[in-house]
């Protein structure tokens, strides 16, 4: 009897370790000590890429921070996180993680965030890059339009074009931010302060600097 609860026990291990490896593999927990899991995958247009390059980040559940030594890669086209092996291999986070923090080579932090509602034909899945936090968020999607054309003596010639857009977002709440009438509407709390600020500032919509001080002042007049 003991010889074939033995075996039973060694078949159960035996299969799950294999199912482990077969599958989804786990490289570390959240706060509640759930599993995030990856899967091998391979990053196909660098192109497409936040950063070519690994870069050390913190990543949040909404259970919190994890704690990773790993490096990660974010595929911004797809909305897709990788991070690297130690043998070098390129892994995807296939785990639902809302909030990524980079840590640049020039020492500064840059974040993206999702969770926003739907607009345009983005969903909950997209990852905004966050350039100004507080009660109300700057965001920045970037995506890419690659093309390729046949010019005479050359071949076969690929660009790559960046597709910007700016969005303003309270909590889930998020508008295109391209006229002074949709940001005066996300804030309407303060929107005759706003409107004489963007008055004042000659505010140029389509300016990333000019929209960051925007945000900015609007967070410290609803501290």
């Amino acid at each position: 009897m003991k010889k074939i609860l033995f075996l039973i026990t060694s078949i159960i291990v035996s299969n799950t370790i294999m199912s482990q490896e077969v599958g989804t593999r786990i490289f570390l927990r959240d706060a509640n000590g759930l599993d995030i899991r990856s899967k091998s995958a391979s990053i196909e247009n660098a192109s497409y890429l936040f950063h070519p390059d690994y870069l050390k980040a913190s990543l949040y559940t909404k259970a919190g921070k994890l704690k990773s030594d790993a490096k990660y890669k974010l595929i911004l086209q797809e909305n897709r996180l990788f991070y690297m092996e130690a043998d070098g291999a390129d892994m995807e986070v296939v785990s639902p993680i809302y909030r990524i923090e980079f840590e640049m080579p020039n020492g500064s932090i840059t974040v993206f965030e999702k969770g926003f509602d739907v607009i345009d034909n983005l969903n909950q899945n997209n990852f905004y890059q966050v350039l100004s936090d507080g009660k109300a968020k700057l965001l920045m999607d970037t995506k890419f339009a690659t093309e390729t054309k046949m010019v005479y003596g050359t071949g076969a010639v690929t660009t790559t074009d960046k597709l910007i857009n700016y969005y303003g977002s309270i909590g889930s709440k998020i508008t295109k931010v391209s006229k002074e009438e949709n940001l005066l509407a996300l804030m309407e709390d303060k929107s005759a302060e706003m409107a004489a600020f963007i008055k004042k500032e000659k505010t140029k919509f389509k300016r990333q600097a000019d929209l960051e001080k925007l945000f900015n002042y609007y967070n410290q007049l609803v501290k």
